[in-house]
């Protein structure tokens, strides 16, 4: 264990020197830990073997990370100090241009899920800012401070840039046999106090949707009651879900991933739409990340993240449409989704 002073230090001599690292703070922890990697040749393959850190792509054809424990340091984070900036209204200007288009993309989406099988599928987009005067740790010492019940995360590469982010959901927990897993949908303002039936229909077809996948692999498996759960200022429904499984982390995580809740329902129809209709990469948002090896592992869906490359901000955000969404409601959810990691940068 050592000083913020002094671990901070240590990302920012990784990054200096072109290796790669993965700082992480799990949920309603204290404890940041960083694996970084002896040399610069980290290479991206599909399904990478062996323990560390994972970083997968929400496509999985196009690869993932793995970051062994060569160099392992953990730091207390207390109230992290950072830079003062001038706010900007500039994220504004930069979001409502998106606005029509967004809204047209979400009505034809509706309208093929009106005339397909396709029950739910998961709309993206992602928004560009210059970072400006920002120090990068910085943005990343604003989410820790910002959101202690998420994971928070700040991930290098040289090939990549960095990418960071506050995610609520759990993707897989594996500890021995026990597995633990989640449903999370539906969005709503914080203050918003009443579900309505589009978000407790959208829950309903992420659970059974996972449900159906996991049966194979899990015996006892148990839905605990679905609650609101916070994030950020916006709040989505949640469902956690055990079970036991003698199946390996990778096992479970090739039918659980791309969830219900990234990708959409029935899986293959709602991929096909989503390389259709979408006009970027998700590259990482949206595919998991965490701590792996052959038996155990503790993992996350990479949501309310961002990439920092050449001093270029790409926020990723998304949100499920099913047949009762309304275009401007949606439209209204992703702005929300986007304050998370727009408060940090600006």
């Amino acid at each position: 264990m050592i000083s913020n002073k002094l671990y901070f230090e240590k990302l920012n001599f990784y990054f200096k020197n072109c290796l790669p690292f993965c700082s992480f703070r799990p949920p309603n922890k204290n404890i940041a830990t960083c694996y970084s990697s002896k040399t610069t040749d980290i290479p991206k393959i599909k399904n990478p073997r062996g323990s560390g850190f994972i970083i997968s792509s929400f496509n999985t054809e196009k690869g993932s990370y793995l970051i062994p424990p060569d160099t392992v340091i953990s730091t207390k984070i207390l109230k992290l100090k950072t830079h003062e900036y001038v706010k900007s209204n500039k994220k504004e200007t930069n979001l409502n241009k998106h606005k029509k288009d967004y809204i047209d993309a979400v009505s034809d989406i509706i309208d093929r899920i009106s005339k397909s099988e396709l029950v739910k599928m998961v709309y993206s987009r992602s928004f560009e800012f210059e970072l400006e005067s920002h120090n990068v740790f910085d943005v990343y010492k604003n989410i820790l401070n910002l959101y202690p019940s998420a994971y928070c995360y700040l991930f290098f590469h040289p090939s990549e840039g960095f990418w960071m982010g506050a995610s609520p959901e759990s993707l897989l927990e594996i500890n021995k046999t026990k597995i633990s897993t989640m449903a999370l949908a539906g969005t709503k303002k914080i203050n918003d106090s009443n579900w309505g039936h589009k978000e407790l229909n959208e829950q309903k077809i992420v659970q059974e949707e996972i449900k159906k996948n996991l049966t194979p692999l899990c015996n006892n498996l148990n839905f605990q009651k679905t609650i609101s759960s916070n994030a950020g200022d916006i709040k989505h429904l949640k469902t956690i879900i055990t079970g036991n499984t003698n199946k390996s982390p990778r096992e479970i995580i090739n039918k659980l991933h791309p969830t219900p809740a990234t990708a959409g329902v029935p899986l293959d129809k709602a991929l096909s739409n989503i390389f259709l209709k979408e006009k970027h990469d998700r590259s990482f948002y949206a595919g998991y990340l965490g701590i792996i090896d052959d038996y155990d592992c503790e993992l996350y869906v990479n949501l309310r993240s961002m990439n920092i490359s050449n001093n270029i901000v790409k926020v990723f955000v998304g949100g499920g449409i099913t047949s009762d969404s309304e275009p401007e409601n949606e439209w209204e959810e992703i702005v929300q989704k986007s304050q998370t990691m727009l408060k940090v940068i600006f």
